[in-house]
């Protein structure tokens, strides 16, 4: 894979976190070592955008209903 296909594969993984999931899993399966190193890649990536998108919901839902009870 060139750079700009990670790109793409990695961006995608970020904004749509299946998608990341889906990379990896096929990954999983593929011989080549180049294409495992990106399917890791994009597991972590969508990793830390779940992680960073529940921590904007909470946050979200924490202040939204801080600011209703006052």
């Amino acid at each position: 894979m060139n750079k700009f296909e990670k790109g793409i594969v990695y961006f995608f993984s970020f904004i749509f976190f299946p998608i990341g999931l889906i990379v990896w899993i096929t990954s999983f399966f593929n011989q080549n070592q180049q294409f495992k190193s990106v399917g890791r890649t994009a597991l972590y990536i969508a990793a830390a955008s779940l992680c960073i998108q529940i921590l904007i919901g909470v946050l979200n839902f924490v202040v939204y209903t801080n600011i209703t009870l006052k």
